[in-house]
């Protein structure tokens, strides 16, 4: 379920959103893993003192609410409209769009419609050697970047070991409660990424929020230098901020931008591998962060204790680095827009300056040209704003 969500999510609210929301829209599957998160973590710090099996049948039991809710509900969503058209359904794409854009009157609905169609005339479904060709080899790599960089920043040190961590560190009464804290400080921070993620843009939000990570994990791992028996109670409170910290700038910034990114970045003839080959590396990225903290961080390992910080803050910095020449700004852009960027062949960290046109206004040029709808609509936006760059 999780491995399906994590693909065909960001998939469906880049096609479904308007332009101008795509990143509040986007970020909200976060908003749902750390929602899931909270509710987990306060199960268990419910039920962590029942003594018999009960203990652990509860929290594995309740896990099946869920699925089951999600399973009668997806019904009630409308289908996207560009598979639909690319399904050549096009009076269900009509009927559908209707209900994403309520609102909306039925001669704008019709023009996005055509519009649509126009661009994304006889395209079909790519193979997976396109993912990787000329045209997509650079598309495929900003996705796969942005998910690697989601779970290479360390996220799965205080996610999953976070307990065990403040246990180490002499909370052994309070570490599940600052588990939950935890969880409630990263739920409000993706909660206030819809509020800037749009205006902002993705780059700053990636670069300023990667460098506050590595910031406070180097915090941790300086005082993870001194002896833990010299640290005083003001030092091991801030162990525990500087974790939390992480934490907040962690889902004020990568955690939910990365899906964002994801969902745009890749051409659309090819979408669902490109996001399944990025979340593919990022679950492995994740088994990586995961299989080797224990060992970094254990007494019986490497010993390194709070000093960890120090190589996950240095991985921050470095996807800073990373973010600043290979992710390019895509806010406001539709997704033909998106095309017509990455068709122009300039640096993707200057995508944020280059001019584009709408499918809606390379229709209406192609129209006006008496091209109409015998064109084919995916080289000719490409090519219209390729030249208005």
């Amino acid at each position: 379920m999780t491995g399906m969500a994590i693909v065909v999510v960001p998939i469906y609210q880049a096609e479904t959103s308007p332009r101008v929301l795509r990143g509040m829209f986007g970020s909200t599957i976060q908003v749902m893993i750390v929602f899931g998160q909270l509710i987990a973590t306060l199960i268990a710090f419910g039920t962590q003192h029942i003594p018999d099996r009960k203990g652990w049948q509860i929290p594995i039991g309740l896990q099946l609410l869920v699925p089951a809710v999600i399973s009668a509900l997806l019904p009630l969503l409308p289908e996207s409209p560009r598979w639909l058209l690319s399904r050549g359904r096009r009076a269900d794409a009509v009927v559908e769009l209707r209900k994403l854009r309520a609102g909306k009157g039925e001669e704008a609905i019709q023009l996005e419609i055509e519009a649509i169609a126009y661009a994304h005339a006889h395209e079909e479904r790519g193979t997976w050697r396109e993912v990787f060709d000329a045209s997509n080899r650079t598309r495929t790599g900003v996705a796969i970047l942005a998910m690697l960089g989601q779970q290479i920043t360390g996220q799965a040190f205080p996610s999953q070991y976070g307990v065990l961590f403040y246990q180490s560190q002499g909370f052994r009464s309070q570490a599940f409660l600052f588990n939950v804290i935890s969880n409630v400080v990263s739920i409000t921070a993706v909660a206030i990424t819809w509020f800037y993620v749009d205006a902002v843009g993705r780059r700053p939000v990636l670069l300023l929020g990667g460098s506050l990570m590595g910031a406070w994990l180097y915090v941790m791992g300086g005082i993870g230098t001194m002896p833990k028996d010299s640290l005083n109670v003001h030092e091991r409170d801030l162990i525990v901020t500087s974790l939390m910290m992480f934490s907040f700038f962690y889902n004020l910034s990568w955690a939910p931008v990365s899906f964002v990114i994801v969902s745009e970045a890749a051409a659309l003839r090819v979408k669902e591998k490109t996001n399944l080959l990025a979340c593919v590396i990022s679950v492995l990225t994740t088994f990586v962060t995961s299989f080797t903290v224990p060992y970094l961080i254990n007494e019986q390992y490497a010993n390194l204790g709070g000093k960890v910080g120090f190589i996950y803050g240095s991985t921050n910095f470095f996807m800073v680095a990373l973010t600043w020449l290979f992710i390019p700004e895509l806010k406001g852009r539709t997704l033909e827009e998106v095309d017509q960027l990455f068709a122009s062949g300039a640096p993707l960290r200057h995508f944020g300056r280059l001019t584009t046109r709408t499918a809606e206004e390379v229709y209406r040029v192609e129209v006006a040209r008496g091209k109409g709808d015998d064109a084919v609509g995916n080289e000719g936006i490409i090519g219209e704003g390729s030249r208005s760059v």
